[in-house]
């Protein structure tokens, strides 16, 4: 009887343990599952990537905050860390949208990461501390998949390969990385 009272406390207990675990993979053109809200110390940052959106002005009145979603993202054990992505037309492209990667330090929050991509997985092997994370977009003829490796201070694409998509069955093929 004690075993059956029991059994809700941990069902409970297991839910609010899996709610809270930050997402790993992110289909960039769907929202969030676990939308995160953007703290105040990122506002000067989102400020600076929202000036090289050149098609509005951003002055210090402009809500940036309204142009970004964020989410939790576990990129290594003890490293908390915000993925943020734009819904504003000028920062994104056709399969292709801009993300950025904060990560909580001491100090606040800097910037580690930021690609352009359609899906987004955070990977279980690591570098220097931090999870690899792997990019994939695709055009109609060809899927382009990126490794990204943290070097002690931001991510750099270290395993760049492409897929050709027609005839099927392609295995694929390495490439230079480009740099963004």
């Amino acid at each position: 009887m004690k075993l059956l009272k029991s059994i809700p406390v941990l069902l409970a207990i297991l839910l609010s343990v899996l709610t809270s675990v930050a997402q790993t993979h992110f289909y960039l053109d769907e929202p969030f599952k676990r939308p995160a809200k953007i703290p105040d110390a990122l506002v000067p940052l989102l400020r600076d990537i929202a000036q090289e959106c050149r098609a509005e002005g951003v002055n210090a009145g402009t809500d940036v905050r309204s142009w970004f979603s964020a989410s939790k993202i576990n990129i290594g054990d003890d490293r908390s860390g915000l993925i943020l992505k734009s819904g504003k037309w000028c920062l994104n492209g056709v399969d292709n949208n801009w993300f950025w990667i904060f990560r909580k330090t001491a100090r606040g929050y800097r910037p580690v990461m930021n690609a352009g991509t359609i899906s987004l997985d955070v990977l279980r092997s690591t570098t220097r501390g931090l999870r690899n994370i792997e990019t994939n977009a695709a055009t109609a003829q060809t899927n382009y998949t990126n490794m990204y490796k943290f070097d002690g201070e931001r991510y750099k694409a270290r395993i760049c390969s492409e897929t050709q998509l027609f005839p099927t069955g392609q295995k694929p093929k390495r490439v230079p990385c480009r740099t963004q």
